[in-house]
């Protein structure tokens, strides 16, 4: 019997919305076909991880994410999941020092060739079911027709007003990365003198320090006015949308207080007091980020990331305290720490307030003393950590190394401390910033 153009669209929209449903539904519900360990979500996982290795070889994160369709934070959770249960390892990219690579264990080789003994099964099922040899049929109408599916699915919808995440550059995101995770960076200014610079536009971080040295003032950095913040909201939410804008501590600087105001005048805006600076306001853009991509609204996430800010800590070894002295952070009590040679004083960053919290003798000391810190404070590992460094990217490797066992499990980024948060900290600072495990 024939069909006629509308039976037949009929039967396709029957077809998508009743029974392709159930059948993903039955095989989300059913362990039939893999390990009962594991999430229908977590195979495709272990097969894209599969299929972005290259003989054998661990395969990037990044490519596997971009296979799955996902964020890299995203796959950071269903990864972890993955190496906690055995199925998967990772480790360091030797090639990029920022990124991991994964493998799968002789575990997950198993998962996935008995997923693919069930697709197996299922496609042998039904050439039986249409009665005939595999010879005898032509497969170029259901090939045809999946393709023709998978062209519609994969077609871009119409665009829709996706939230914004803002954040003053004193988050030393970078641009490249801002880039990269979709985040606009408003520059801060700083000033030598009578020259004026914009952070990460006319100057560099590896300039900054380089000028520092070279200086006999105190740089000084400028607090981005109400109107410069409001021209940058505006422009941001033209045309609709709303915005989340991740500012440098109100305790630090008057940023965030021109945020507030600029805010007022602009519908949709969403302004965050960070209560940190650099490698904790880098972590608190990189969970906006997160949250964004998972759908979250403006609103929720502004409050999600103003409460994980009152979990946020950052913990530094510096070379000296006079940087913060001489600049007004802390008073010349508190930055007296001894003569003796070799000392580092050890710094944290909370609730927007800057305080000396110890010393050791030695670089591996003082990343001794912070691992201790950090193990009386817990680390939760649902967030990610951010470690970074003043111009001393080669001490980075012996902090994380030192806190390897503390932030297991977490999703580790990178930032350079630059020149607003830099004029403060001086040159040879290393540190970590990471979300304390709640109160229970």
């Amino acid at each position: 019997m024939g069909y006629d153009g509308g039976r037949l669209k009929d039967e396709i929209r029957k077809f998508f919305s009743e029974t392709l449903n159930d059948i993903l539904k039955l095989e989300e519900n059913s362990t039939y076909g893999r390990p009962d360990d594991l999430s229908l979500k977590e195979i495709h996982v272990i097969e894209a991880a599969a299929n972005a290795m290259r003989d054998g070889a661990p395969a990037r994160a990044s490519d596997i994410a971009a296979e799955l369709k996902v964020t890299p934070g995203t796959l950071t959770a269903a990864a972890d999941s993955l190496e906690k249960k055995g199925y998967v390892l990772r480790t360091r990219d030797i090639d990029d020092k920022r990124g991991v690579r994964v493998v799968l264990t002789a575990r997950g080789v198993g998962a996935r060739e008995q997923h693919a003994a069930y697709h197996a099964e299922l496609a042998e099922k039904i050439v039986s079911y249409l009665g005939a040899r595999e010879g005898d049929i032509d497969p170029r109408p259901l090939i045809d027709f999946m393709e023709a599916a998978r062209a519609v699915c994969l077609k871009k919808e119409p665009p829709k007003h996706e939230v914004k995440i803002l954040a003053d550059s004193a988050c030393d995101l970078g641009t490249e990365e801002a880039a990269r995770l979709g985040v606009t960076l408003l520059p801060m200014n700083i000033l030598f003198g009578e020259t004026a610079y914009r952070q990460d536009v006319d100057m560099s971080a590896a300039r900054f320090y380089e000028l520092l040295s070279e200086s006999k003032e105190q740089p000084i950095t400028s607090q981005l006015t109400p109107f410069i913040l409001e021209r940058a909201y505006r422009e941001i939410t033209h045309g609709g949308g709303e915005a989340v804008a991740i500012h440098l501590a109100s305790a630090l600087s008057g940023t965030y207080q021109s945020a507030v105001l600029a805010a007022r005048e602009t519908p949709g805006v969403y302004t965050v007091d960070s209560k940190s600076a650099t490698l904790g306001a880098s972590l608190l853009v990189r969970e906006a980020v997160k949250l964004r991509d998972a759908g979250t609204g403006a609103a929720e996430i502004a409050r999600r990331i103003a409460a994980l800010g009152e979990r946020l800590v950052m913990l530094a070894y510096i070379p000296t305290l006079k940087y913060l002295v001489r600049g007004g952070r802390l008073s010349a009590t508190a930055g007296v720490v001894g003569s003796a040679l070799n000392i580092y004083p050890i710094i944290s960053v909370r609730d927007g307030a800057v305080k000396s919290v110890g010393k050791a003798r030695g670089k591996n000391a003082a990343c001794a003393e912070i691992a201790r810190m950090i193990k009386k404070e817990g680390v939760d590992n649902a967030h990610g950590v951010v470690f970074g460094h003043a111009a001393a990217r080669d001490d980075i490797a012996r902090l994380q190394d030192a806190l390897a066992e503390l932030v297991g499990g977490c999703e580790i980024s990178y930032c350079e401390i630059g020149a607003v948060i830099g004029a403060h900290s001086g040159p040879g600072a290393v540190g970590v910033a990471f979300i304390k495990r709640a109160d229970e």
